[in-house]
């Protein structure tokens, strides 16, 4: 496995996107700038977004049923927030924190696995059509 600086170019906004995501967090829940975690974790949101769709129109990802797992796991964590803003006691909101980020994990492994999976499609369509080109002038 090389590294590729096109393909991590291509990816910055995913990496940057976890980073902002991660960084958020921990200022939310370390510090007193609440405020500055939550925008952090808006915009760590958003480049994964924004990444997401340009791969979707690029035609290097074709949403499929991979989208269940993205929005139960939003549907489980952000329910778990509101639960832990209210004063409840019927069940513990980290639960469903836990479930919700653990099902958009998933989602962020299939995802890189069908786009990876195009890519090597892609190259291996490549190397095909140079072999065929390839016969055709030694046939000539």
């Amino acid at each position: 496995m090389t590294l590729d600086f096109e393909d991590m170019k291509s990816k910055f906004l995913l990496f940057f996107g976890i980073i902002l995501l991660v960084v958020g967090v921990l200022v939310k829940k370390t510090s007193a700038y609440e405020t500055s975690g939550l925008i952090l974790i808006i915009l760590g949101v958003v480049c994964k977004t924004i990444y997401i769709i340009s791969k979707a129109r690029s035609g290097e990802y074709r949403p499929g049923k991979e989208l269940i797992f993205l929005a139960a796991g939003l549907l489980l964590f952000l329910s778990g927030l509101y639960l832990r803003s209210t004063n409840q006691n019927l069940i513990d909101a980290s639960y469903f924190i836990l479930m919700g980020i653990g099902l958009k994990v998933f989602f962020i492994f299939r995802f890189i696995q069908i786009v990876k999976s195009y890519h090597t499609n892609i190259k291996i369509s490549e190397s095909q059509c140079k072999l065929v080109i390839g016969n055709k002038k030694k046939i000539h």
